[in-house]
């Protein structure tokens, strides 16, 4: 992505966006609600349309490429919805459908199809759940169906978002360990993870991209740009954050609390109960 810009209703979304992803890296990015995150990696898919600069995907610049082949080589998931898949699948037919870019099983998979399938289920840890209904598996389970799913043919990228929203801490770290198995997939495609929790930021990501109001305010590896005074300038908010087993943990204390009630009532919204 090269200068750029994207307006929405005479309103600017997202602000001389330069980036380089390259082919397998592992990138996540950071920022708070109504940063532009999802609106970003929306015209790296090709959905959305950038008003001015150049975007560049799997060597293909938009404008003189099909969208339609282009948005096969990426894949968006945003793994808190269930993508209307039929619950009364087996897990392994779910994972199937991604064949046939359907919700449901109209057609007869090869035998080689459903190999992959189920191989893909063993690599993502449900071997043991692939006849279960789709239904009746928990929400993490399904969100690793729904993984496999996009993973039956390898994209060239592979867009994440907010995957571990609405999970508990058993299914977050489930989920967030199966994503980083993603990294050893034979030709393993370029993933982004949009996040608004350093907590979820792999060990293995190479770069960390902060949005703020539509522009990128820091970007480069994790060590080089997540701090406790990039981030507090980032979400508005006074935190700590430290690096523990190559992870980092944000804190905020209860007195940032009352900076940010005290900001408010000065901003004329009276937050008192």
């Amino acid at each position: 992505m090269k200068g750029v810009y994207l307006q929405r209703g005479g309103q600017a979304i997202l602000s001389d966006i330069t980036w380089t992803l390259r082919q397998g890296e592992v990138a996540a990015i950071l920022g708070p609600n109504g940063s532009g995150k999802t609106t970003l990696t929306r015209v790296i898919a090709g959905y959305e349309w950038p008003s001015a600069g150049e975007v560049r995907v799997s060597g293909r610049t938009l404008g003189h490429v099909d969208m339609r082949e282009l948005r096969k080589r990426v894949q968006v998931l945003n793994l808190s919805a269930r993508f209307g898949v039929d619950d009364d699948l087996a897990a392994v037919e779910a994972v199937l459908t991604g064949y046939f870019a359907s919700l449901a099983l109209y057609e007869r998979a090869t035998e080689a199809q459903v190999r992959r399938a189920d191989h893909l289920l063993d690599v993502l840890g449900m071997s043991d759940r692939k006849g279960h209904r789709f239904g009746l598996l928990s929400t993490g389970e399904q969100r690793r169906v729904l993984l496999a799913r996009s993973l039956v043919e390898i994209p060239d990228i592979l867009i994440l978002d907010e995957p571990t929203a609405g999970l508990d801490v058993n299914a977050r770290e489930h989920l967030l360990a199966t994503i980083d198995q993603l990294r050893h997939l034979p030709n393993a495609p370029a993933i982004i993870t949009i996040t608004h929790h350093v907590e979820e930021i792999s060990p293995n990501t190479e770069q960390v991209v902060m949005l703020k109001r539509g522009r990128i305010v820091a970007a480069g590896r994790p060590e080089q740009v997540i701090s406790p005074e990039t981030l507090s300038e980032l979400f508005d908010c006074k935190v700590f954050v430290q690096r523990r087993s190559k992870r980092y943990w944000l804190e905020v204390l209860p007195e940032a609390w009352v900076d940010l009630l005290n900001g408010s009532r000065a901003g004329g919204q009276d937050k008192r109960i």
